[in-house]
Parts: C-alpha cells; structure tokens; sequence
C-alpha cells in the first residue's frame, strides 16, 4: 500500500510476496504515521519502506516514486537528491548516507524542508529509522522579513538619534543667549521695566526655558540612544529627605502661581547610595509633571520615607496630584519615549512625552522600580522605590515621557 492507502506502482513487491506479519506490521505502521502531523517515513533495518504518510510524499514530491511497504528505499533518495542543489550540504550528505539527526533541506524550488532522523532500537537491536519532515519555508520568510525589519527600524532610530542630537545641540546657543538677555533685561542689572514690559520678559524667559528643558530632554533621549541605553554614572551617598527638601522648595513659587497647593513630607533616614545628578533629574521630572498636569486650586503631595523590609531596605518617594490623570491602558505605554496619553495631547499641555522616559531609565540605573497610579480624571500617584544599598549593575534603560 502506498501512502494514500491506494496500491502502489507495480515495480514494488506484490501483497502476496511479503509475508502476513510484515504487512500487519506495515499496516499498523501506516495507521499511526497517518496521525502524524508531520511527513512521516519510516524505514527498516534492510533499507526497505515499512510504512510512509501523505504528508511525505507531498513534501518530498513522491508521487511517481514507488512508496509502498517492502519498496527499496534507494528510488525515494534518487528522486530527493534529483531536487537538491549541486554541491549543496544535503545533496553531499545523501549521497554518502551520512546524515544527522536534524537538518534544513534546501530544495531547488527555494522550499526549506527540516528533516529529523530517529533510530528505532528494539531489546538493543535497531529495527529501522523513522525519519520526520516539516516545511518550514513560510516560517524562515517571517524570520528573513522580520530581521530586515529591524534593521532597517534600527537604522532609523539611529539616523533619529543623531539628527535629535544635532538640532538639540544647534538650539541650545540661540536659547541660552535669549535667556542670558532676558537677565540682562530684566532689574537690576537692567533699566526699570513698566509692569508691561516686565510681563512681556517674564513670557519671554518662561517659554525660552520651557524649549530649554525640551532640547534637554531630547538631547537625553538621543545620549541614551545612542550609548545603547547605557548612562555614565558617579554613585555616592545622597541624603534624600535633603534632597527632596531642596526639589519641593524649589518648586514651590511655580506651584504658587499656578494656584495649587504644594504638601511635603519627608522623614529622615539613612542616606541611599545613588548617582545624584539623575536621581535629581528624575525627581525633578516628577514634580515638572504634578504641577504642569494639575489644574488651579488642585494639590501636589511630596512624601518620602525609608523602609526596611524581609528583602532589602531602601527610599520609597511617592508624588501625587488631583491633576487629569492617565488612563490606565496607558499607564505602562507612558514610560515609552515620545508617547504622550490622549488626555494630555487633547488639553494643549506642552511636551515631549520624554519626562516619564527618564525617570524611569534613572531608576532603572538604581536598581528601583517606579509605578503610576489613579485613572484619567482621578489624578496620579508615582511611586518610586530605591534600594539603599549600591547597584549591582547598571541596567539599560528603556523608555517613556
């Protein structure tokens, strides 16, 4: 029988010329290899068929080849070395019947077939080899496809990278002398200003600083990029309660011109091990982000504290606002770079979507975690957690705004 259960060709031996225990044999062979998903082909001791499946025949193009059990096996390798390359790996190894126990044939017709050989061993003796075939040409096309995709996304983000770079680095100089004539202008290193004219500098000032902060932001987003998300660091022992103290203090007139209510707590504590400069930059994104995303008459709430617990001691900072929140499918989304949630696109808040971004990166460098909390319209709390001890390595950084 062949493997379609129809009579094979008449070349191979009749039914009545292989004996009645072989062709049970055969039959219950050709039974379970019809369940295999795979091509199927097992072959006896004497390098004679026992039994074969459809799916074989079809992925090694076997249909004018005698398959049936009892067949020689050496018309089934002619016709499979007939579809092979010349001079290909597969077609050498055929030839020589060396074959391993795993392998990816490469057909004329640009198929890739993976074939797997498994020796049959009865009480010690092998019995024969069963050999399984799987096309998986589909499966190699998405690979080959995908990784041209990333390349070519991975040029992009470079290419990116040093363009955001290079804008970054050419506005700095105008900003930084638009700011340095704005102090010029300003009393009393200035002449009096009317309360007209005072405004118009003081809108001058505050939106040069605002792109300022925009500029260093992207040019952070581009540094971090193009180290490979690797940040130089200078850990040394930081006194947070001081730290926050100085942060919160600093905010407070901005936070007194938008009409909110500025609240901090923060508890003494031993110091924590961690490299100021991003620490700093991290906890000043925070805070940007409470009092920019928080209505007049709203409340912006600065705690601190440390805690010691069964698997480590460390800092915990939380910063909450009544401000509009951010929805929770994009609580995650939002520590990617560059995104922003809808809400705050649809409100005109200014930004980069690159604030969240670093504070993460920052706290991924101390072996932290960071975490955001509320809903769109019930405001948001970010909490940080920070180990006290020094950081076992210093991790790349992934991204958000």
């Amino acid at each position: 029988m062949g493997a379609s259960g129809s009579p094979g060709p008449s070349t191979g031996p009749s039914a009545s010329a292989v004996p009645l225990n072989l062709r049970l044999t055969a039959q219950v062979a050709e039974a379970l290899l019809a369940a295999v998903p795979e091509g199927a082909l097992l072959v006896g001791a004497d390098e004679r068929i026992v039994a074969v499946n459809r799916r074989f025949v079809e992925l090694a193009r076997l249909q004018d080849v005698d398959t049936s059990s009892g067949a020689a096996v050496d018309a089934l390798a002619a016709a499979v070395a007939e579809q092979l390359p010349s001079g290909s790996t597969s077609l050498r190894q055929l030839n020589r019947r060396q074959f391993p126990r795993t392998a990816e044939v490469r057909f004329l017709d640009g198929r890739v077939v993976r074939t797997s050989r498994r020796p049959i061993d009865v009480a010690g003796e092998r019995v024969g080899v069963l050999w399984l075939a799987e096309d998986i040409t589909e499966r190699r096309r998405r690979e080959t496809d995908l990784r041209r995709h990333i390349r070519t996304l991975g040029e992009l983000a470079r290419e990116r990278s040093e363009f955001t770079a290079r804008a970054s680095h050419e506005l700095r100089t105008p900003l930084a002398t638009i700011l340095s004539f704005c102090d010029l202008l300003a009393p009393p290193s200035g002449e009096p200003l009317s309360a007209a004219q005072a405004t118009y500098l003081d809108t001058i000032r505050r939106n040069a600083q605002r792109m300022q902060e925009m500029v260093d932001g992207l040019l952070h987003a581009a540094t971090a990029t193009a180290s490979g998300g690797r940040q130089e660091t200078a850990y040394a022992r930081v006194d947070m309660a001081r730290l926050l103290g100085r942060l919160t203090g600093e905010l407070q007139p901005r936070a007194e011109t938008a009409g909110l209510f500025l609240v901090h707590d923060h508890e003494p504590g031993p110091p924590a091990y961690a490299d100021r400069g991003h620490l700093e930059n991290a906890l000043a994104a925070l805070l940007d982000n409470a009092v920019k995303f928080t209505p007049a008459g709203g409340t912006v709430t600065v705690s601190a504290h440390p805690y010691d617990e069964p698997d480590g001691a460390g800092w915990e900072i939380s910063v909450a606002d009544t401000g509009i929140g951010i929805p929770k499918e994009f609580q995650e989304e939002v520590f990617t770079e560059f995104v922003r949630a809808p809400n705050a696109r649809r409100g005109a808040y200014p930004g980069t979507g690159l604030g969240l971004s670093a504070v993460r990166d920052a706290v991924r460098l101390h072996d932290g975690h960071v975490a955001v909390h509320g809903g769109e319209g019930e405001g948001t709390v970010v909490v940080v957690r920070l180990p006290m001890g020094r950081p076992a390595v210093a991790a790349p950084a992934a991204g958000r705004g």
